[in-house]
């Protein structure tokens, strides 16, 4: 049992009024009171808000980024390795196993409408979860941080060949996650320059790589609607930027000029 003799009903769970969006607000409160607020929101919030759901591996990475969620997982003690603990995530999977639904490796919602639900509860986390998300998903992640908290990269091609270039169609094998992913959360957390970083340049693959890799697994319209946006919020227009421009909405926004013409160019390609 969840309660014990001791236990007040208002304790043990809030009153349920009829309606989707009451019944699951009531089951989501007692969840957190359960497994903690600070954590349990966050993890759902993570996996409301991602694109395709996320994988148990991807929600420790994700957490394991957040210093005031393991501050509530280790407040009563230290651990050799500050990283979210594999059961912490598989206790809310199991508490909420009928209205979730494993599509492939990810987790996410079971029915459209448990979703919304969903996100209209956690709207005030998204902007912070889509920080993290969309700096795990676009391997910016600091080194000295994921060497400490072994976070997994995520380059654009998964290869056992060292070296493997994006076009190498017999060896390598693109990632599907970081291409759903990585562009769609940077633009929610208004990353703009790491966004249109995200697209025209990579460390690995050279220029372009990420527009090459989005159109290969077909996510060409998701990819424009991100650069039309970014365009946008950096320059104003879709003009042909230059150095002086990236005023919007009387905020300064300053892009590299390099990557101003890159951007500008992918989005008009």
């Amino acid at each position: 049992a969840t309660w014990h003799s001791r236990t007040q009903p208002k304790e043990a769970l809030p009153a349920v009024v009829p309606g989707v969006q009451p019944m699951l607000d009531a089951l989501l409160v007692h969840t957190e009171r359960r497994f903690g607020r600070e954590f349990t929101s966050t993890a759902l919030a993570a996996m409301t808000f991602a694109v395709n759901g996320l994988s148990a591996t991807e929600m420790e990475d994700v957490l394991s980024m957040d210093e005031s969620v393991l501050d509530t997982v280790f407040q009563y003690h230290t651990p050799t390795v500050r990283r979210l603990p594999s059961h912490v995530w598989a206790r809310v999977q199991r508490q909420l196993d009928d209205l979730l639904v494993d599509q492939g490796h990810t987790t996410r919602w079971y029915h459209r409408q448990l979703w919304e639900c969903a996100e209209k509860r956690y709207a005030g986390l998204k902007p912070r979860v889509s920080k993290l998300m969309g700096t795990y998903f676009a391997n910016i992640v600091d080194p000295a941080l994921r060497k400490a908290r072994h976070i997994a990269d995520q380059p654009y091609v998964l290869s056992v060949k060292s070296g493997a270039k994006f076009f190498d169609v017999g060896v390598s094998q693109l990632n599907r996650r970081r291409c759903a992913e990585s562009l769609r959360h940077l633009v929610n957390a208004e990353m703009w320059n790491e966004a249109a970083a995200e697209a025209t340049q990579d460390k690995d693959q050279g220029p372009l790589a990420g527009i090459a890799c989005r159109t290969y697994l077909g996510y060409t319209f998701q990819m424009l609607r991100c650069l039309a946006t970014v365009v946008g919020q950096l320059y104003g227009d879709t003009q042909k930027p230059t150095e002086d421009e990236g005023q919007q909405g009387g905020q300064e926004i300053s892009a590299e000029p390099s990557l101003a013409e890159d951007v500008h160019d992918a989005y008009r390609l």
